[in-house]
This record gives structure tokens, C-alpha cells and sequence, in this order.
């Protein structure tokens, strides 16, 4: 009986190490170990460039924004005035052709004006007033405009801005041509180390935008324009510039 139970063991000793050999027959202890070290760095090389392209164009449009501003004691008066002027100002338009159409007025705003005595205060009367955006399609009626308005006591011009009718047109070719040009000096640069350019990676567009020549930029004193004559156009823009910049990364193909 202890020969067979001797055999038996050896045969069952002999059965699990093929078992471990099955299962370890296609993992190799070098293999094990690279699973178990790091991937070495496989990204694909790239190129970075960054292109802008800008261009001016003469203005084709200006816009006069301006305040009629009126106060008095009785509101409904007061009104009223405020109806009347706006109707002679737009006749006033009218004669340097300025239609209707090409003035846009926002709502009538009303404040309360008050004094101050020792502590008390005290309503001293009422201001209404109503902002008009003009536009004029050429630096002279945009010149006249501001002659005309910068007469007027109650009207307080606060700036003129020059712009393009068909700028989202325009803009769209500044940005083709900055992305095209961004293209030509990636191939140059992949040309330059003996490989050549992969897919487009990513595209950002940095800082594109309008900037304006010769332009009254922000809200001027209405001193700025006291005196100036229909003749006058150096407080209108000469023109406008158009500006885009991409950054680009694309592949580098060896």
C-alpha cells in the first residue's frame, strides 16, 4: 500500500506542475516585467506657429450717438418740449439726408433733480432725456451731423464711430488669410528638419477684432466738439482695420 500511496503523490506532483506551465507558457518573466514598467513616451511630435493678418478699409458707415437732454419744474411740460425738439432735430436730419429710418432712439428716461439745505432736501424739478444713435453712410454727412447737433445747447454729443456695412463678410477673409498663412509657415518649419506636415491639431484664435484709425474713441466731452464745422471731418474716422490672429499645432510627420 505505501508504494501505490508513493506513486500516486508523484503523479499528482507531476499533474500541477503542468498545470503552472500551461498557464505561464505564454508570459515570460521578461514579459511580466516590461507589463509592469512604464510605456515610454509615444506622442506624436508637433508643430506650433502663430500667424496674424490685418488689412484697412475705408469706412463706409458712421454712427453719431448723442443725448437730448431737457429740465424743468413741470413734468407733462417738460414732455412735450422734449417731443417738440426731437421732431425739429429730425427735421434738421432731413435737410443733411438723414432720414427717419437712420436714427434709432432709445426710451425717454426721467430723473428727479434735488437740493440740499442744511440736512433737508428738497425737489427742485425734473431732467428728460432720450439718446440717438445717427448713422450716416460718408465722413462728410457724418461731419455735417455733428455740426449740426454740436449747435444745439440741449444735445450733448458723446462719440462718433466709424464701421464697415459688410464687416462679418470682411472679417471672415482676415481670419482665412491669417489661418492660411499660419499653414504655410508650419510646412516650413516641418520642411526645415526633413519631415512634413501632419493633420491640423487644434486652431485658436487670439485677439481678432476691429481697431479704427483716426478714430474719437470712447465718450467725449461735447466741448470736444463745440465749433466744428460741416466742413470739418477730423472728428470722423478715415477708416478701419481689420485684425485676426490663430495660434496653430499640427503634426509632425517624419
Amino acid at each position: 500500500m505505501s508504494n501505490k500511496l508513493f506513486v500516486l503523490v508523484i503523479v499528482l506532483l507531476v499533474f500541477v506542475a503542468f498545470i503552472v506551465v500551461s498557464v505561464d507558457k505564454d508570459e515570460t518573466p521578461g514579459e511580466k516585467l516590461s507589463q509592469m514598467l512604464p510605456l515610454g513616451d509615444k506622442t506624436t511630435p508637433t508643430v506650433e506657429v502663430s500667424a496674424s493678418e490685418s488689412r484697412k478699409y475705408e469706412a463706409n458707415e458712421f454712427v453719431t450717438v448723442a443725448c437730448l437732454e431737457l429740465h424743468g419744474k413741470d413734468k407733462e411740460l417738460l414732455f412735450k418740449q422734449l417731443t417738440s425738439r426731437r421732431a425739429s432735430i429730425f427735421e434738421q436730419m432731413k435737410s443733411i439726408d438723414v432720414t427717419e429710418s437712420d436714427i434709432e432712439q432709445n426710451s425717454v428716461e426721467m430723473r428727479k433733480e434735488w437740493s440740499y439745505d442744511k440736512g433737508t432736501r428738497s425737489l427742485t424739478g425734473y431732467v428728460v432725456s432720450q439718446f440717438f444713435a445717427i448713422k450716416s453712410s460718408n465722413r462728410a454727412t457724418a461731419a455735417a451731423v455733428i455740426a449740426a447737433l454740436s449747435a444745439e445747447l440741449d444735445v450733448e454729443i458723446s462719440h462718433t464711430s466709424a464701421t464697415l456695412k459688410n464687416e462679418a463678410e470682411l472679417k471672415k477673409g482676415i481670419i482665412k488669410a491669417a489661418g492660411e498663412k499660419a499653414l504655410e509657415t508650419a510646412s516650413s518649419y516641418a520642411e526645415s528638419v526633413g519631415g512634413k506636415l501632419g493633420k491640423v491639431i487644434s486652431v485658436t484664435g487670439n485677439g481678432e477684432g476691429l481697431s479704427f484709425r483716426n478714430h474719437v474713441l470712447g465718450a467725449r466731452k461735447a466741448a470736444f466738439y463745440d465749433g466744428v464745422t460741416a466742413d470739418n471731418l477730423s472728428a470722423v474716422a478715415d477708416s478701419v482695420e481689420i485684425s485676426a490672429s490663430i495660434h496653430l499645432v499640427a503634426e509632425l510627420l517624419q
